[in-house]
């Protein structure tokens, strides 16, 4: 309780960090089926009025005093709405066909989130129940959400999308095979792109690609897989290309190439074919590829390609050669950090001069990310950081954030 009011009147960093304190508490008191302290009620119901992220941590540590409190006062309704959602998890998370069918349009996209986060495949049949009679923009809404699980089960959903009527369907459909390089369509796609690469030179150490031609008769096939008008500003042939890069597999490049990924991409000099490469790296989360464009420059779309010692390894790169723009690049790496990522980036901050706004800047992260051995090196650093008073006031607030974070931590175990 001492510690929910330490939080809640006098934050240890700041305001600006109370939530993720709160949120903290919340999550270790429903983990040791501890409830709200009745005499906090009001403040936390407040803040989580406010914080939508709160509210569903605060309704599971509500007793049967506090839900009757929350039913009070009409800006805490969202209580009730939240414990019915909470108390229905399991069930409500793919509703029945006839439920489904009944809802009004704007819960739909909802609900097929969460059905495509309990169960995709149950997910996809409730939006294939009542594809037939849903509007366009209902169609293309509930497509997007098969980005969530997004799998082989899907191709044939997808592949009828080809043929709907409304071209934003179309467009979402083909937006999602690009994802899948095992479809129909991509195979469709590697025949088409296969007579346009060439190796070249003696030595075959050269890669040339061919722009697509133009089609003597209306080509619908083509244009059903992606291949029609460009957008504004581009030529149809060089747009052509760029779908087909995007929408093949990959190994159609190191096929002919006869190189690995970073030796193909240094073959390559069309920029709308290493332009759809990139899309295929990065929607298929493909981290060899990805790994080998970054090799070329930062692509934070593609960091989230790699796996968590690879991105961390490319993020510390990217802080080390521009700390000012690299702490964006922070939040790319999945909190909590591991120890040795956290001493890294102290290390690039403390390099930096004045080090003050930086270390400002990339203070939520760093409050959220630091692993807990590396708060040692955050001490060490006050204590030479004694003449910079901004300075020091950040790594204040990041030490005592940790301090008390421990403390919630301890205090519920």
């Amino acid at each position: 309780v001492q510690l929910l009011e330490l939080v809640l009147t006098q934050p240890p960093a700041g305001a600006r960090q109370r939530d993720r304190l709160l949120a903290h508490w919340l999550a270790s008191a429903a983990g040791a089926g501890r409830r709200l302290p009745h005499a906090l009620l009001p403040s936390v119901l407040d803040l989580a009025t406010s914080d939508r992220a709160l509210r569903a941590p605060t309704v599971a540590v509500l007793d049967a005093r506090g839900t009757w409190l929350a039913a009070q006062r009409a800006d805490w309704s969202w209580v009730a709405e939240v414990r019915r959602g909470v108390g229905g998890a399991t069930d409500a998370s793919t509703p029945a066909a006839d439920d489904w069918a009944r809802l009004p349009s704007a819960e739909r996209v909802g609900a097929l989130t969460r059905a495509r986060l309990h169960d995709t495949d149950a997910g996809r049949a409730l939006l294939e129940s009542t594809w037939g009679a849903d509007s366009a923009k209902d169609r293309r809404a509930h497509l997007e959400t098969l980005r969530i699980g997004l799998g082989p089960a899907d191709e044939p959903l997808l592949e009828r999308a080809l043929d709907d009527r409304a071209a934003s369907v179309r467009e979402v459909a083909l937006d999602l095979l690009d994802g899948l390089p095992g479809s129909a369509r991509a195979q469709r796609l590697a025949a088409r792109l296969r007579p346009l690469v060439r190796a070249t030179g003696l030595l075959k150490r050269g890669l040339e690609v061919a722009l697509p031609d133009e089609p003597d008769e209306p080509d619908h096939a083509a244009v059903r897989d992606g291949l029609g008008d460009p957008p504004k500003g581009r030529s149809r042939r060089g747009w052509w290309l760029e779908r087909l890069a995007a929408g093949a597999p990959l190994d159609v490049w190191t096929t002919v190439s006869g190189a690995d990924p970073a030796t193909t991409l240094a073959r390559l000099s069309d920029d709308d074919a290493l332009n759809g490469i990139r899309r295929a790296a990065r929607i298929r989360r493909d981290s060899t590829w990805a790994a080998a464009f970054l090799q070329r420059g930062w692509d934070p779309d593609l960091v989230e390609a790699l796996p968590r010692v690879q991105r961390e390894d490319a993020v510390l790169a990217h802080l080390t050669a521009t700390p000012t723009s690299g702490i964006r690049a922070l939040g790319l790496v999945a909190t909590p950090w591991s120890l040795a990522f956290s001493v890294g980036v102290l290390a690039r901050l403390r390099s930096v001069k004045p080090a003050a706004p930086v270390v400002g800047g990339a203070l939520p992260d760093l409050v959220d990310g630091l692993h807990p051995d590396s708060v040692g090196a955050v001490e060490q650093w006050l204590d030479d950081a004694r003449d910079d008073p901004a300075l020091s006031t950040h790594l204040r607030h990041l030490i005592q954030f940790h301090s008390v974070h421990r403390a919630i931590t301890e205090a519920f175990t």
